[in-house]
């Protein structure tokens, strides 16, 4: 059993303990640097140097795009009808003139044979008239008859003429019906969507597939207006497609006349080489010149890199200094300075520099 005096003596000891670990921890029993400035050893100036130049450049701006067909058609039926079939899908490659969907058409089939009967009967009875007028004339020459009964066949005659016209334009009339129920394709192309299937009502306006042409892209943007009006039709813009790792010159096709009200921006549109292989849809930078800017600028090889850090050796005098530095783009073999020097600063490049 424990006495409680043993108690009273291990728990100021246990205390005292934890005092002189948490002491040592904190470095109390360790030798201490005294206050005051550290020397650091002067670095002389060796090898050679480069000033920081000031330059006006263009200023060089970048806008999100996207590459897309020059020419897109969006199939749809002028009339309204039971889709029959379909005879492409999404990938697929056509050519100018293939049948691409097929509309139900018996109700025009109907029309048509409805509007044949009726010319049939119209011609018939043309033909009736015009033998009546041809007897008329004969006998009106004979005195056999009237004035009026002469009249009256030749505008028996020409009535029925005109009814033979009129069933011969209906039949045209469902023949071109007839034609819409045959959807083709209006250029050589790719469908990049299908929007219905066999069995779906097709109506007028309502698209039932997407054709593009991919061989002629463009790249479409949205410039604001400030930059805008540093660009007309046939201005080269840059382009850069991240996905593909290229650039490419495009020159400017078409402006919008007026700026979007919410974002005041405006619409612009740059045609692609022909054989750029570029998948539409694909996104991509475009570059243009916007005013004029001022960049302080160095070589690049005065700039080193430490970690995450980047440093030059600016030189005070005839000495050398480690000062960090913010670099921007990177110009002809020169680096742009963001931060930490300014215009007439001297540098050391790479060298035989002392440390």
């Amino acid at each position: 059993m424990i006495k409680p005096t043993s108690k009273l003596v291990w728990g100021p000891v246990a205390l005292l303990g934890l005092v002189l670990l948490l002491a040592w921890v904190q470095g109390s029993f360790a030798t201490k640097v005294p206050p005051g400035n550290r020397e650091r050893p002067v670095r002389q100036v060796s090898g050679p140097t480069a000033a920081v130049i000031e330059r006006t450049l263009p200023r060089r701006l970048r806008w999100p795009g996207t590459v897309g067909a020059d020419t897109v058609a969006r199939i749809a039926p002028k009339l309204p009808g039971r889709i029959l079939e379909i005879t492409v899908d999404i990938g697929d490659r056509v050519k100018r003139g293939q049948l691409l969907a097929r509309l139900d058409d018996r109700r025009l089939q109907a029309q048509l044979r409805a509007a044949e009967a009726a010319l049939a009967a119209a011609q018939a009875q043309a033909a009736r008239a015009a033998a009546d007028a041809r007897r008329i004339r004969h006998l009106f020459r004979q005195q056999a008859a009237t004035r009026r009964d002469l009249d009256a066949a030749v505008a028996a005659e020409r009535s029925s003429r005109a009814r033979v016209d009129q069933a011969r334009q209906q039949i045209q009339a469902v023949r071109a019906q007839l034609r819409e129920t045959r959807l083709y394709a209006p250029f050589a192309g790719s469908v990049i969507a299908r929007l219905a299937d066999p069995g779906d009502m097709g109506l007028p306006g309502k698209p039932i597939l997407v054709v593009q042409n991919p061989d002629r892209l463009e790249v479409r943007t949205h410039v604001p207006e400030r930059c805008a009006t540093f660009l007309r039709p046939g201005t080269e813009v840059g382009v850069i497609v991240p996905g593909k790792g290229l650039r490419l010159p495009a020159p400017v096709t078409e402006m919008a006349a007026a700026a979007d009200p919410f974002t005041h921006t405006i619409e612009v549109k740059a045609a692609l080489p022909p054989d750029a292989a570029i998948l539409p849809g694909a996104f991509a930078w475009v570059e243009q010149a916007c005013g004029e800017e001022t960049l302080l600028l160095v070589p690049a090889a005065a700039v080193h890199r430490v970690g995450q850090l980047e440093e030059v050796w600016y030189v005070a005098g005839q000495e050398v200094q480690t000062r960090l530095v913010r670099t921007g783009r990177r110009i002809d073999g020169q680096v742009e300075i963001l931060s930490g020097l300014k215009a007439e600063d001297e540098v050391q490049l790479p060298g035989d520099k002392e440390d």
